[in-house]
């Protein structure tokens, strides 16, 4: 796949603002930590696309300014069936707003991180990365229950080993700039009762386009790590969409998440995932109808050596309606082999 010129301006750009500008960029990179992956695949849909990709490749760059102040940005290009960003129809049209999937100034006073600019949302279970998965495939409530990254302030403290806070007021839903007047607010509270249990408590409220009407969303996440070699995952997912039914009321949702990974070897894990996304008002799936959909997936992830991972992954998705090939079947079956090298 083509990167044009376009784009490696902007990731050059981006990474001399970093690093400080054109005089004291060399200077300031020799304290700079560089990181990220490289994320290929084939991937095949029963009825939809089969195709090898190039699905993502990012870069992170870290700069510790001083004891209170950091800077982070993580640039990376990725295929449309990647994006986070709903205006991703193409890979050759991607914005600078996709090609930047982090950029953030954090201070720290007595304890408390205050974080300034775009970031992950600290919501859910499952993570945006490819090389901080299970599976190669998002649950549903990620991909239609959930924002995946934020712009605006963040405030974060660790009271102990027992409970984190995380608040913050954001422009909106994946939104770089904000399309309204109004902002999106919204917090996690990470709680460790147990060792080995880790439970976290979120919301996120605001109005999101042009409308008066608030989209409001509640999640709860869990992960047990107390058995050795086992990890268990859960989250429970809620949202309401006002005055965005069909009718004029308000379109409500709801979804959950299961999943288990056992490291069989040092180098081999399995990981089982049963996940359901209940569109009780039909404004969420891409179908336009109102439908119940539920996820099996099963797959083997392999260390090649440091750095270096591949999966395989199968997966079956099943409608209570008939929504696809063309709204003739209700289920579809997809297939995965993904290669991930981190640095």
């Amino acid at each position: 796949m083509r990167v044009s010129m376009k784009k490696r301006v902007l990731t050059v750009i981006a990474a001399a603002m970093l690093l400080g500008g054109t005089a004291s960029t060399e200077v300031m990179a020799e304290d700079a930590k560089i990181s990220g992956f490289v994320d290929v695949s084939i991937h095949e849909e029963q009825y939809g696309d089969s195709s090898f990709g190039l699905d993502q490749v990012e870069i992170d760059i870290e700069k510790k300014i001083d004891d209170r102040l950091s800077v982070r940005a993580d640039i990376n290009y990725l295929t449309a069936m990647k994006s986070y960003s709903s205006y991703v129809v193409d890979e050759d049209i991607q914005s600078f707003d996709d090609l930047v999937e982090q950029g953030y100034i954090t201070c720290n006073v007595k304890g408390l991180d205050l974080t300034f600019g775009k970031f992950n949302a600290p919501i859910g279970f499952e993570l945006l990365d490819p090389v901080y998965m299970y599976q190669y495939s998002h649950a549903l409530v990620f991909d239609y229950g959930l924002p995946t990254n934020l712009t605006g302030a963040m405030g974060s403290y660790a009271f102990n080993d027992m409970a984190d806070i995380s608040l913050y007021v954001v422009n909106g839903w994946d939104n770089n700039y904000d399309n309204n007047n109004s902002r999106t607010v919204g917090g996690r509270l990470g709680l460790a009762p147990l060792k080995g249990l880790n439970i976290g408590l979120s919301t996120i409220s605001g109005k999101e386009g042009t409308g008066d009407d608030k989209l409001t969303v509640s999640d709860i996440d869990l992960t047990f790590t107390a058995v050795d070699k086992l990890t268990i995952g859960a989250e429970y997912n809620s949202g309401r969409d006002e005055g965005a039914a069909a009718a004029g009321g308000d379109a409500e949702w709801s979804g959950f998440m299961v999943m288990a990974n056992y490291a069989a070897t040092d180098d081999l894990s399995l990981t089982l995932r049963y996940d359901s996304f209940d569109d009780e008002d039909g404004t969420r799936f891409d179908s336009g109808v109102i439908e119940k959909r539920t996820a099996y997936t099963v797959a083997a992830l392999y260390s090649l050596g440091e750095g270096a991972g591949f999966l395989l992954e199968y997966r079956t998705d099943k409608s209570d309606e008939k929504v696809f090939d063309g709204g003739l079947e209700d289920s579809q079956a997809s297939y995965a082999a993904e290669f991930t090298y981190s640095f």
